[in-house]
């Protein structure tokens, strides 16, 4: 099972831990589990908990993403009508769900591979390719946990890796599921087209006044104007107070001998390193290469490739084993080292290049160092000040005042609507800070909102006017509403036309009879594929004409414009898919993907049902409800 568990814990399962469970099962609808509780868990299942902060935390990154796709920032009331808030908790539960399926099966991970995977993360690590203690508490302020709490999670992330590891582990299908689902993929036909431009419809003529007042109420969304906001920012960065730190040379210098690491080049060498199974193997590989046996020869025979064993230049830290580490910065360039033996069994180490020790003088990097230092000094004060910054607002000092006091900026922005436009539809420059116009949307004027998180330090927002959406009156967009009701009207009846054209088809008729009819030509579309979207053909229209059998008709939108393309389905080409070719290859992968995707999901949801869960309502209601900040 160990085997297994390492085999498997890599790939493509860490991806998708974290993003297939988001609708992994159904919590909601199920009336009979949602009882009150108190405290500040949100749910439980089993003995594993859902608490406040992480929902929160989980909320808003769901908002995050749907306002990215949206084009706009997401409120809370905006996430309880598309489900982001449910989504989130049963993304939450589902984790849960696996971290008591973990814990009850006794999967564990120690604490140094906790450790080495915190100080390997790309994300944690300097330009240097170095753990960076900066970048890690940065991480933790952004995400507003512990070392403790973070160093957990990380464990816990690592156990359902594992499991999840097992849990797909030989998954296969049989070829003719797969040649059925590459069929299906790789499926074409042969279409003949016509286009149906609105110039087909007649003229449609006037509305009457009841028409466009009708028009005019079912349309308002389209004649109202969008709310809009004025409101002062005042941002508190490390940059900001960074003139306010001084450091003395002697400290500077001082600064510069403990941080000599980073800039410094220590020596690197071009390593092959060699592992084999007993120091017997080792040693008879020695007397081999020693006599000239080529390197590639014993790498071979190994069952291995070049690849496997050719670290590339390496500083003495990267090494694994600090015995690997000693022999290698020991061995001269083209010799081969005795077999040593490391942790992981015995290796033979051969110096294919070494690059020498680099060391910088101090004058050459002391301002860049000065600059690096007072902006650290300047992020430890960012917090204290912001913690005064508050007091003083506590104690009714203005947003002006405080910015006053501290020597900081505040900026009036004026008439922005929620997506980051005027009314007119213009672009307004906005600073780039996280979240701001949802927070911004999310004050009402003469609340003292909370400050907000950027990357290093924090923002204030003040809401002065709220401008709310009204609709425009008829007689200013009269025009606009005539021209809608053209719009539709010609639409309805193209839609019209179109599905008469293809009941006459399909009842006997020659399609060419009737695009002659039109005055048009049939073009043919040859090869059509399921995933087509060009200007002729919607994807809506491409899934119309594979919906629809050989021999007939049907319609739907044109890919760019306003018209109506009508097809008549000549030819469905099925195809049997070479077990040899890429597009077989292709199909294998889909299914697998939906095999260990459904495998998850269906054990995620057993262990859930196994465990027990419940959900806290009365505090997943506070935490979402529409009247309040997060």
């Amino acid at each position: 099972m160990l085997d297994a568990m390492r085999r498997n814990a890599s790939g493509w399962v860490a991806k998708v831990l974290i993003g297939l469970l988001v609708a992994s099962f159904a919590v909601w609808g199920i009336n009979d589990i949602f009882t009150g509780f108190g405290g500040d868990t949100v749910a439980t299942v089993g003995d594993e908990k859902v608490d406040a902060i992480a929902f929160q935390r989980e909320l808003r990154a769901e908002m995050d993403q749907f306002g990215q796709r949206l084009g706009q920032p997401v409120t809370l009331e905006m996430a309880q009508r598309f489900g982001i808030d449910r989504a989130a908790l049963s993304r939450l539960m589902s984790l849960a769900a696996l971290d008591g399926a973990t814990r009850q099966m006794g999967l564990t991970v120690g604490d140094d591979t906790v450790g080495n995977d915190i100080v390997t993360d790309p994300a944690l690590q300097s330009a240097f390719g170095t753990f960076d203690r900066d970048l890690f508490r940065q991480a933790l302020q952004n995400q507003g946990v512990t070392e403790e709490r973070f160093v957990e999670q990380r464990r816990k992330y690592l156990a359902r890796r594992q499991l999840i590891g097992i849990i797909d582990s030989g998954v296969a299908a049989p070829d003719a599921m797969i040649a059925a689902v590459g069929n299906y993929q790789e499926q074409t036909r042969t279409v003949g087209y016509v286009i149906l431009p609105p110039s087909l419809v007649a003229d449609v003529g006037e509305p009457d006044e009841e028409t466009v007042q009708s028009v005019y109420q079912a349309g308002a969304s389209a004649f109202t104007l969008p709310e809009t906001r004025d409101f002062a920012i005042m941002v508190l960065e490390p940059e900001d107070i960074t003139h306010t730190v001084t450091i003395a040379d002697d400290e500077l210098a001082a600064a510069f001998e403990q941080r000599r690491g980073d800039y410094d080049k220590p020596e690197r060498r071009d390593v092959v390193q060699m592992p084999f199974g007993t120091e017997e193997a080792a040693r008879e590989a020695h007397e081999k290469l020693v006599a000239g046996t080529p390197v590639s020869e014993i790498v071979a025979g190994l069952g291995l490739t070049s690849a496997d064993t050719e670290t590339g230049m390496v500083a003495r830290n990267q090494f694994l084993s600090e015995e690997v580490a000693a022999v290698a910065f020991s061995t001269a360039k083209g010799e081969f080292s005795e077999p040593v033996r490391g942790p992981l069994g015995w290796a033979i180490v051969q110096v294919r290049d070494i690059e020498p020790e680099k060391l910088v003088e101090f004058e050459t990097v002391k301002d860049e160092l000065r600059a690096a230092l007072e902006l650290e000094l300047a992020r430890d004060q960012v917090y204290d000040i912001q913690n005064a910054i508050e007091d003083a607002r506590a104690g009714g000092a203005s947003l002006e005042d405080v910015a006053r006091t501290n020597n900081l900026t505040v900026r009036q922005i004026a008439s922005v609507t929620a997506n980051g436009k005027t009314r007119n539809g213009d672009d307004v420059e906005l600073p780039d800070l996280p979240n701001l116009l949802r927070n911004v949307y999310e004050t009402e004027i003469g609340d003292a909102a909370p400050p907000q998180h950027t990357d290093d330090g924090y923002y204030w927002i003040q809401v002065d006017a709220i401008d709310p959406p009204h609709l425009k009156p008829l007689e200013e967009v009269r025009d606009e509403v005539v021209a809608l009701w053209r719009q539709q009207t010609r639409d309805a009846a193209l839609i019209e036309l179109a599905e008469t054209l293809a009941a006459r088809a399909n009842k006997g008729e020659s399609f060419e009879t009737i695009a002659g009819e039109l005055g048009r030509a049939v073009l043919t579309a040859p090869g059509m594929k399921r995933n087509l979207q060009s200007d002729t053909f919607s994807r809506q229209a491409v899934a119309k004409a594979f919906a629809t059998g050989e021999g007939r008709v049907t319609w739907g939108p044109v890919g760019l414009g306003e018209g109506l393309v009508l097809m008549h389905i000549r030819e469905v080409h099925d195809l049997e898919l070479d077990p040899a070719s890429d597009a077989f290859a292709r199909a294998r992968e889909n299914v697998l993907d939906s095999i260990r995707t459904d495998l998850i999901q269906t054990f995620v949801a057993g262990y859930q049902e196994e465990l027990g869960y419940n959900v806290n309502t009365a505090l997943l209601r506070q935490l979402t409800a529409t009247d309040t900040g997060q």
